[in-house]
């Protein structure tokens, strides 16, 4: 019973990790758009000012002329940092979204690098990919592939067949035992250079 208690908090401690950077993201975010707001209603305060020096029709002197171009640099200043603080808050947003995603729907965090099919395996091709130093356990290797997992496949069947040990494949991806392989799951697959024993 401790075990499992140990082995659900390891597992939850990367989940609270990545809740509170999603939340400092937001945070980010939340105050990029009150800039962005900001920016917003001193563009249009500019636009209205500029408005009612035109509706004025005062009499056209070099001063006025000088003050109306300053104002129009202004504003088209205000305009540009507007649209740069926009696409900024998109790309965080963007960000955001795919991060939660990849939490939400890939158990294995790997890094994908170009595909290779592996000798015994014919049927669904594995990437070759470096987990993160930080991800997996100093005892088994680092450098592997991931794999989607197919109905009836077992942890024993994709070790023999990508040359590596259930042993890895059940630490790099924190299952609990075997039976928690799922089916249409893509996981990491560690391997080493000599065939698994």
């Amino acid at each position: 019973m401790r075990y499992c208690l140990a082995l659900i908090f390891f597992g939850l401690t990367p989940l609270f990790a990545q809740s509170n950077q999603l939340a400092g993201m937001q945070q980010d975010i939340a105050d990029l758009k009150t800039e962005v707001e900001k920016l917003k209603l001193e563009n249009q305060d500019l636009r209205e000012s500029l408005a009612r020096e035109k509706a004025s029709k005062a009499p056209a002197s070099s001063t006025t002329e000088a003050n109306t171009r300053q104002r129009k640099e202004i504003l088209d200043e205000v305009d540009r940092r507007l649209k740069q603080q926009t696409t900024d808050v998109n790309a965080a947003l963007a960000e955001i979204t795919r991060q939660v995603n990849t939490a939400l729907n890939k158990p294995a965090v790997a890094k994908t690098k170009s595909p290779s099919t592996p000798a015994n395996n014919s049927a669904t091709p594995a990437t070759e990919s470096t987990a993160p130093a930080e991800a997996l356990p100093t005892d088994i290797p680092h450098a592997g592939v991931t794999y989607r997992v197919k109905s009836g496949d077992s942890v024993s069947r994709i070790a023999r067949q990508l040359n590596s040990k259930p042993e890895w494949i059940l630490k790099a991806n924190k299952l609990p035992s075997p039976a928690a392989l799922k089916a249409d799951v893509e996981i990491f697959v560690p391997q080493s250079d000599t065939p698994a024993q």
